[in-house]
């Protein structure tokens, strides 16, 4: 099987599965919103992820992972065995660093989470450190598997990781349904750690799964592989995912403004976080290994083949999904979280900054796939430096803005803060690689945008004539609006990209054709 289709192939398994874990995700954020609705709880909720998730998304998520990945890789090709040995070291250092790490927060947690929401007082401030205790157990649990979810990555078997992120979250809605109405605010928290520990269980079962990992731990910090993880470690500590760091800046600059800020940008970037999991993401992480690869076999014209081909793959899916959130962000809002607690006004202000972040999502979207290609090239100096930047850039635009707009500028600031980091990361690689395929993909992004454009005129004007002749005064109608003009934009953005011959459309016609056209015919059982 060829890298495209292999990498086509795996972004699919993990989008399947990471639109599974979304749309769980979503029934979770559902519950909350009815439940406690937009206001105090909600945000201490929130902002109570900050310290713990500060230090995890800072040493492990984008940083553990993109160091072991290239270096574990190219010793599971040439030696399966030292790979093994390699990877117990790093399972074993990564546990006892980070248990150590928050043994020493532990203490200081009251003072950390002022510092972190210095605008809450009393019992909003006395919850959210209550929880911040709590999720401290996250990172210890979550730094030992991500290590087993690189291990699976790195031999290509996404099917488990991608599973991980749903039982994550069903330990979070067994908390809300069954925990906290006995344990109040705590029974939540331990929801967290319950799903976390489930996330664990799966990704440590799925590396012994076939000998793939043989757990044995050790401390070998002399072995020139782990030195060399190390090194790279060391190097992208400072890198900063954008994505993460800007719930931390909402939290910061949000704790100051009016109750349910914080729930209300969460929220919707949970809702925003669907497509890029699902397309993004997913492809980002299945090309990670062939892109390693390919460096690892100093094969430039393959790594730059893989590059522009998922680019392209990566903005066929993400561009018409932005102007479609867009276009429905009342209407996603209203159906995803409009019940109980949540009232009208939560639907608007959510929904608008919603609509904010659709603004970015196809900076978004790629800057995952950018930093794994400086990764998988051994470089992290680079990413570093611009994430920082980006960084600086989130917290002052973030600052400014939300004087003024409220948490709409906290989603501004995100929005042009991922737009620079994009195109920084952009400019830099195209200057360091040569024979890029730019014809291909400036043709191809034309393409996508022309038929986008042809999508949005369709459900726009069909949203206008549903709008006018039924009245929007319940879920279900909205419910109908929002399906007709998401089928209607889908159809005429196919269509449209089959007219422009977009190669993407043949994996999504097979898909359609094997997955669902076949077995609803019942063709595959010779009917």
């Amino acid at each position: 099987m060829s890298s495209k289709h292999s990498i086509v192939r795996s972004a699919g398994i993990v989008g399947l599965f990471t639109l599974v874990s979304r749309l769980v995700g979503l029934y979770r954020d559902r519950l909350f919103a009815s439940k406690f609705g937009a206001g105090d709880l909600l945000d201490s909720y929130y902002t109570a992820f900050r310290i713990p998730d500060l230090f995890f998304n800072l040493l492990v998520l984008g940083t553990l992972s993109v160091a072991f990945i290239p270096v574990f890789t190219e010793y599971f090709v040439e030696d399966p065995e030292e790979a093994n040995k390699i990877s117990n070291t790093i399972v074993t250092l990564a546990f006892v660093s980070m248990s150590v790490l928050m043994i020493l927060i532990f203490p200081f947690t009251e003072v950390l989470t002022h510092l972190v929401a210095h605008g809450f007082e009393g019992q909003k401030l006395a919850t959210t450190v209550v929880l911040t205790k709590i999720f401290l157990l996250s990172p210890i649990i979550f730094t030992v598997s991500s290590v087993f979810g690189s291990i699976l990555n790195s031999v290509k078997r996404f099917l488990l990781v991608s599973i991980a992120p749903i039982i994550y979250n069903l330990g979070i809605i067994f908390g809300v349904i069954f925990l906290y109405p006995r344990f109040g605010v705590s029974g939540i928290a331990w929801g967290v750690v319950a799903g976390a520990l489930g996330h664990l269980f799966l990704q440590f079962g799925g590396a012994l799964w076939k000998r793939s990992f043989v757990f044995a731990p050790r401390l070998d910090l002399k072995n020139p592989g782990v030195k060399k993880i190390i090194k790279l470690f060391l190097s992208r500590i400072f890198g900063i995912d954008n994505g993460q760091f800007s719930l931390l800046i909402a939290s910061i600059v949000g704790s100051s403004l009016i109750s349910g800020s914080i729930a209300k940008f969460n929220l919707a970037s949970n809702l925003q976080a669907v497509p890029l999991g699902v397309f993004s993401i997913s492809f980002a992480i299945a090309a990670f290994p062939n892109l390693s690869e390919s460096y690892a076999r100093k094969d430039d014209q393959e790594f730059n083949h893989i590059l522009v081909r998922t680019i392209v793959n990566i903005l066929f899916f993400s561009i018409p999904i932005s102007i479609m959130m867009l276009l429905l962000r009342i209407q996603i809002v209203r159906i995803v979280l409009g019940s109980g607690h949540f009232d009208w006004e939560a639907t608007k202000l959510t929904a608008n900054i919603l609509g904010v972040f659709a603004l970015s999502i196809f900076a978004q979207s790629l800057i995952p796939l950018f930093s794994r290609a400086f990764y998988a090239r051994h470089n992290t100096i680079i990413p570093v430096i611009i994430g920082l930047v980006s960084l600086v850039l989130n917290f002052a635009f973030s600052f400014a803005l939300s004087k003024q707009f409220g948490a709409l500028g906290l989603a501004a600031g995100f929005t042009l803060a991922n737009i620079l980091n994009f195109a920084l990361l952009y400019f830099y690689l195209r200057g360091r690689l040569k024979h890029l395929d730019g014809g291909y993909l400036v043709y191809s992004i034309l393409k996508i945008l022309l038929a986008t454009v042809i999508m949005a005129i369709a459900m726009y004007s069909l949203q206008l004539v549903i709008g006018e002749n039924l009245q929007l005064v319940t879920g279900f109608r909205v419910l109908i609006q929002a399906t007709l003009s998401t089928l209607t934009g889908l159809a005429v953005f196919l269509g449209t990209s089959i007219a422009l011959d977009l190669e993407q459309t043949n994996f999504v016609l097979k898909f359609l054709k094997e997955k669902i056209w076949d077995k609803m015919l019942f063709r595959d059982r010779g009917v």
